[in-house]
């Protein structure tokens, strides 16, 4: 499983034969576009699955001043339920002088498959309440 369900969906393979080997950087890469786009889904918009995605960033940070530890917890919940492909889930804030308005997190997982290789990448929500995933 290199690819989520939806890009499996989207972009079929071709090649009839399946093969038992996993391509690492495939799999890092589809993992980390399945959360940008589950991060950039706002809680409420799939009726299918209602609570798929996040509450919206404005709201969060607007709302309460513990807005980081709340962000926190959403982040945690939501890659844990719809990112099966990652265990071990740790999340933590990332203080920058540069981004006053901005939140960074520094998120650290393992990829769910035989060799359990350790990923590691940023989630910064921008004033806007853009979510962007990167290594």
């Amino acid at each position: 499983m290199d690819r989520s369900i939806l890009e499996r969906l989207n972009r079929p393979r071709n090649t009839a034969t399946r093969t038992a080997t996993e391509n690492a950087t495939e799999l890092r890469r589809s993992v980390l576009r399945n959360l940008a786009n589950l991060l950039n889904t706002r809680t409420g918009s799939a009726p299918a699955q209602m609570d798929l995605g996040m509450p919206a960033p404005s709201e969060i940070t607007h709302s309460t001043p513990n807005a980081v530890n709340l962000m926190l917890r959403n982040l945690r919940a939501c890659i844990e339920k719809y990112e099966p492909r990652l265990r071990d889930v740790e999340i933590t804030h990332v203080d920058s002088s540069e981004e006053v308005l901005s939140l960074r997190f520094q998120v650290t997982a393992r990829i769910a498959n035989r060799d359990g290789v350790t990923v590691s990448f940023d989630t910064v929500v921008n004033p806007g309440g853009h979510v962007k995933v990167q290594t």
